[in-house]
């Protein structure tokens, strides 16, 4: 690894999402990461601060992951969300918010149900600015997280009846507003 901060988060988001929060310990994040004990704590100066690093460097990424070709807002991009999201899914083998499993770890910590507060609140954000209707925005997050949670267990049923009831809710908005 390069030593750069990026890398070294990166890194420590493939760590903890491989072992959790709670089991590894500086020296096995270290020996994860690839860099010595001195870059490390140049970089994240705690273990609560490499926690931190992991969760900004995966926000970006999902974020950027999200938002890659959405087409205008509306119907189509809502749909398109919920396909991004089985990929997603998939590629991190069904597993459960990144996000929330830090909080559940670490329930003390105030920068880290801070930093977890922030991604939840800026997917809300981009939710209804993705629909084009920010009324939408929170049923959208309702969704998002209720396909996070459940995928494990109901696989890509989980994503086409989040995509089935998004369909309906554009559905009900324009029969009532031409109604």
């Amino acid at each position: 690894m390069s030593g750069s901060k990026d890398d070294i988060a990166a890194g420590l988001e493939q760590v903890f999402w491989s072992r959790g929060f709670a089991e590894p310990s500086v020296p096995v994040l270290r020996a994860g990461v690839g860099v010595s004990m001195r870059t490390l704590y140049r970089y994240f100066p705690s273990r609560e601060a490499m926690i931190l690093g992991a969760l900004e460097f995966r926000h970006q990424r999902y974020m950027r992951y999200v938002t890659d070709g959405v087409e205008e807002p509306g119907l189509s991009a809502a749909e398109q969300l919920f396909d991004k999201l089985g990929g997603w899914m998939r590629m991190t083998e069904g597993k459960e918010c990144f996000f929330r499993q830090a909080l559940a770890a670490n329930p003390d910590s105030t920068d880290i149900a801070e930093t977890v507060n922030r991604h939840k609140s800026e997917l809300l954000t981009f939710f209804g600015n993705l629909s084009g209707q920010m009324q939408f925005a929170s049923t959208l997050y309702l969704l998002h997280e209720g396909v996070t949670a459940s995928y494990a267990e109901l696989g890509e049923q989980a994503v086409e009846d989040a995509k089935r009831l998004v369909r309906q809710m554009f559905k009900s908005a324009n029969e009532s507003r031409y109604s």
